[in-house]
């Protein structure tokens, strides 16, 4: 049985192995990486507001990650995920 098996793989090219492990066996959530991966190429040709600062942003939409917040009033604005931070 595993000779069958380590036969069947052999016979594959590594491109077309490595093919079918990404796109049948592992399926990973795509989408949500590409999104804020394009936010993040996006982000690198803004300009940056004058008193933009990068904050560590308490919401697991930001991955508790520091992102670029933005004055807004009498606190700031986060840029990824639009919560405010400071005193209102």
């Amino acid at each position: 049985m595993i000779t069958a098996i380590a036969a069947g793989l052999a016979a594959f090219p590594g491109v077309v192995f490595a093919v079918l492990v990404d796109r049948v066996l592992r399926p990973a959530p795509a989408a949500p990486v590409r999104a804020a991966h394009a936010r993040a190429i996006a982000a690198r040709f803004e300009e940056i507001p004058p008193g933009a600062r990068w904050l560590a942003c308490d919401t697991t939409t930001c991955g508790h990650l520091a992102v670029r917040h933005v004055p807004d009033g009498g606190g700031y604005r986060c840029t990824g995920c639009d919560t405010f931070k400071g005193a209102q």
